[in-house]
């Protein structure tokens, strides 16, 4: 899988979702894997939960991706879905999620089929599980392009309050990191940049846009997941003609927390 990935319509935002087996803890219900914010997450009672999500009619499915909470990690150790037509999940092989708990996520391309049901098989990392986005849907490969390497950038921004008293010594306030990546798609077609467009305006400032940059870790080691991103636009992007009926535009992405 080469070029770039955007995951933008999350059909789980419009499901509805319910646990098939063990319990939710009260404080940390549900019903917040439907909230952006990665804080807002779904705690279970036990270390093993199954979760049925159901899309309301037959969707296509080719992709799920899973994000952990910013600053406490990822909550979980394992996790399988099955997909159905019907919630009867018996004739359905169970696809594992390759996770990485030191990039904090995890996403799997699948084979695309059109099911309504989703179930999630989730195995905590203790007594119980957490879980805080996840995106099931179908992506949008850009497969000839991706940023380009000169208005590439790619960095953690240290949150940290820092302060010096009168004799020079330094007091930090240690907060998280946040993740940003910068940079141009270039030479897009007419029907890439129409994509592109629907894309951007579907998602504004305001709605969460899920990014993989780097599927193959071709420019960078684990570039599956440093390069990969659930954010937001930091500004509207907008688009250069540069000829041949060829565009560039760029991107500026800030990591949801």
């Amino acid at each position: 899988m080469s070029g770039i990935n955007f995951l933008s319509e999350n059909l789980t935002n419009e499901a509805t979702l319910s646990i098939t087996t063990g319990a939710e803890n009260s404080q940390f219900p549900l019903s917040n894997l439907q909230q952006e914010s990665t804080t807002k997450k779904f705690r279970s009672t036990g270390n093993t939960v199954v979760i049925e999500v159901d899309l309301g009619q037959t969707r296509e499915i080719d992709t799920f991706a899973i994000v952990g909470h910013a600053v406490d990690g990822l909550g979980i150790t394992a996790l399988s879905i099955k997909t159905s037509v019907t919630n009867d999940f018996s004739g359905s092989t169970a696809i594992p999620i390759t996770l990485s708990t030191e990039f904090n996520m995890g996403y799997e391309f699948i084979t695309q089929v059109e099911h309504r049901y989703v179930e999630l098989t989730v195995t905590g990392t203790g007594s119980y599980c957490e879980l805080s986005n996840f995106f099931i849907g179908k992506r949008t490969n850009l497969p000839l392009n991706s940023f380009s390497i000169s208005s590439f950038r790619y960095r953690n921004d240290d949150r940290s309050e820092t302060q010096f008293n009168d004799y020079g010594q330094q007091f930090s306030n240690i907060l998280n990191y946040r993740k940003r990546l910068v940079g141009t798609i270039e030479y897009c077609t007419k029907s890439e940049v129409e994509t592109l467009d629907e894309l951007f305006l579907a998602h504004g400032r305001h709605d969460p846009l899920w990014v993989i940059i780097d599927p193959d870790s071709d420019a960078m080691n684990n570039g599956n997941y440093k390069l990969t991103m659930y954010g937001y636009m930091e500004k509207m992007p907008s688009f250069n003609a540069v000829g041949g009926q060829l565009f560039n535009t760029s991107m500026e992405l800030n990591q949801v927390i």
